[in-house]
């Protein structure tokens, strides 16, 4: 359920009437709306105004209802729905809340209606949306990018157990820092058609800020030419539509391209497909010695929408430069990672084990966390591995851990570099 603000009426016959809303996306459960009522209404007895917080599926509620209206012109509810990052703000919304709301009341009519759409965007905190299209032949591995990069899933599942097919144009909603990000991953059996009905391509292609276009090495070796003909006719879409969308390359699965010639064949890869297209291209794999390219590359992406991304990675950077062997993650609730950065020396056959150990303690640190209070965490592998665990708890930018590692560094040492990230971390956003 989305964020917004909302004013309903309540009939005694009907139950509740949804008066206005913002945004007009915005629909409110009629569940929701019954409790909000019995809510103010269980103290019949009471007379004055009535600010009321309440939590529902994950959402923070506000609702406020001027009882001494009431036996004039019955209930009249404003309600505000929140997402629960919004929770360190939340005694400065409530006081624009709280004003807007009386305002409202002192209209009718039209004037009513004028009042709430021009001031509602103003009490409704909106993260910037942007909208990305993921498109490619079915087996590319369009869904299973989604699933590891928006909603955490290990990649060894997906290489064990391949997901079915999607059907359709299947959208999601995923907060990422400062944005939201709406993903719309595509059925590759349906590309063909999607490619060339005109009232398909406006309802995929239109507010698409970015189309990534997924190819894997074995669709590129088989059938080059037909792929090149899919990009011209996207490129030919957006510029047909007029769309200020920025297309982008996924060359996937590099991991099936034999070990020894792999860098000399993606160089020529490259080189022949920017012979072709002015287009960005990421060479990836969801193989584990190979998926930190996948995560730099949506970062690198994401940052050019999002300011808190871009400067937090530079933080990090910043800090890290000087130290030897380091890489860095931040982790979101769902146990995403957000932001990962390494020292250029960070030996790459040591990120696959990282990324397993990690996946391994987040729910062993999440409930020491919760049951003891515990800070942070430090693990000591062979090796000399360290791993560094801090419990961030930003909830307003959903940020959750922040883990170094090293090789290179001793644990005291590591412990002291994680220290300095994560004041600055602080500093940022608290």
């Amino acid at each position: 359920m989305s964020s917004g603000i909302a004013l309903f009426n309540w009939d005694s016959k009907i139950g509740a009437v949804l008066e206005l809303q913002y945004p007009r996306t915005f629909n409110v459960d009629l569940a929701l709306l019954n409790k909000i009522y019995m809510t103010h209404s269980y103290e019949q007895v009471k007379k004055d105004e009535e600010l009321i917080e309440i939590s529902y599926e994950n959402k923070i509620i506000l609702s406020y209802c001027d009882k001494t209206r009431v036996p004039d012109f019955g209930y009249e509810i404003v309600l505000l729905m929140l997402h629960e990052k919004e929770k360190p703000n939340l005694f400065k919304i409530k006081e624009h809340f709280l004003k807007f709301a009386k305002n409202l009341f002192q209209l009718s009519g039209e004037e009513r209606k004028t009042f709430f759409l021009q001031n509602a965007e103003i009490i409704l905190p909106k993260p910037s949306s942007k909208k990305i299209l993921l498109l490619g032949r079915a087996g590319t591995g369009k869904t299973s990018i989604t699933k590891i990069i928006f909603e955490g899933w290990p990649p060894q599942k997906l290489l064990s157990d391949p997901l079915e097919p999607t059907r359709g144009l299947i959208p999601s909603v995923h907060s990422w820092f400062d944005l939201e990000l709406g993903v719309f991953d595509s059925a590759g059996q349906e590309l063909n058609y999607l490619l060339h009905d005109a009232e398909e391509q406006i309802k995929a292609f239109e507010n698409a800020d970015v189309i990534i276009y997924i190819v894997d090495y074995p669709t590129w070796m088989a059938i080059k030419y037909d792929v090149i003909k899919e990009l011209e006719t996207i490129q030919s879409i957006i510029d047909k539509l007029n769309l200020k969308t920025k297309l982008i390359l996924f060359f996937h699965k590099i991991d099936l391209i034999n070990k020894e010639s792999r860098e000399q064949e993606l160089k020529s890869i490259y080189k022949e497909i920017k012979s072709l297209f002015k287009i960005k291209i990421y060479f990836t794999s969801i193989y584990p010695y190979l998926i930190y390219l996948l995560y730099n590359s949506f970062y690198e992406i994401l940052s050019s929408f999002s300011i808190q991304t871009a400067s937090l990675k530079d933080s990090i950077d910043n800090i890290i430069e000087d130290f030897p062997k380091v890489m860095c993650f931040i982790t979101n609730q769902f146990n995403n990672i957000v932001i990962q950065t390494m020292t250029p020396d960070f030996p790459l056959s040591l990120i696959n084990h990282s990324h397993k150990l990690i996946i391994q303690l987040n729910q062993t640190f999440k409930e020491m966390t919760d049951n003891d209070e515990i800070s942070h965490l430090i693990i000591s592998g062979k090796k000399n591995l360290n791993i560094i665990m801090y419990d961030l708890n930003i909830s307003k930018y959903d940020l959750k851990n922040l883990i170094c590692v090293s090789d290179a560094l001793n644990a005291n040492e590591l412990l002291d570099l994680a220290g300095k990230i994560q004041l600055t971390i602080n500093a940022i956003y608290n």
